[in-house]
């Protein structure tokens, strides 16, 4: 399994102060292998991309606590010029996403005491958008994790190169130049529903402590 495979690589930081953190539902599953082997805490770091669909952007990322990061990969003019065009439907979705993260995903389980100072290990089942791991260091940067490691079966290029830059580790299964979809490249399709989601969690943190 995706999980296991990545365990092995990471056996350093067994038993050592490290936390698990899935980046969407589909990646507790491979958080969960990795986060039994290595006996670390499982958590979710839920993010929702507001996207201007006129446009076909994605402007920014809604993380936990209501951060929002506006998509680096735009200039600050396009920045400007996009609030200025679309402001209203723009603060209307932002309220939305943090409203949603806020209800499925408790201050308890992802909050800045609990990961302070540990080993990070960023999961996902797969990852097209290189947006996504700098939503992910937007928001543990003010935390001080030791190390900010990115785990996970498959990546595209430009999410490779933007781990590259960021993470302090990589370990990936496969690159893909063509990223289709993350379902395209798994046979089987046994993402968890949120309660088997949450489940795994417990039993994670459960084992660890």
């Amino acid at each position: 399994m995706a999980g296991a495979q990545l365990a092995s690589e990471l056996m350093d930081y067994r038993y050592k102060n490290t936390v698990v953190l899935a980046l969407s539902e589909s990646g507790v599953a491979v958080g969960y292998q990795i986060a039994i082997i290595l006996h670390a805490a499982l958590r979710r770091l839920l993010m929702q991309n507001i996207y201007i669909s006129d446009e076909s952007v994605n402007y920014a990322t809604v993380l936990p606590g209501g951060v929002v990061m506006v998509n680096p990969e735009l200039s600050e003019a396009e920045q400007t010029y996009y609030y200025g065009e679309y402001a209203s439907q723009l603060e209307q979705d932002i309220r939305e996403a943090i409203g949603r993260i806020d209800r499925e995903i408790s201050a308890e389980e992802i909050s800045p005491e609990v990961l302070h100072g540990y080993n990070v290990i960023l999961v996902d089942d797969g990852i097209d958008d290189p947006t996504k791991i700098a939503a992910a260091q937007a928001w543990l940067k003010p935390i001080k994790v030791a190390r900010m490691i990115l785990a996970c079966p498959v990546v595209s290029v430009p999410a490779l190169d933007r781990a590259h830059i960021l993470c302090d580790e990589i370990h990936v299964l496969a690159v893909a130049p063509n990223y289709i979809s993350t379902d395209h490249h798994y046979e089987v399709d046994d993402k968890p529903d949120p309660i088997q989601a949450q489940t795994m969690i417990d039993m994670s943190i459960n084992n660890w402590k």
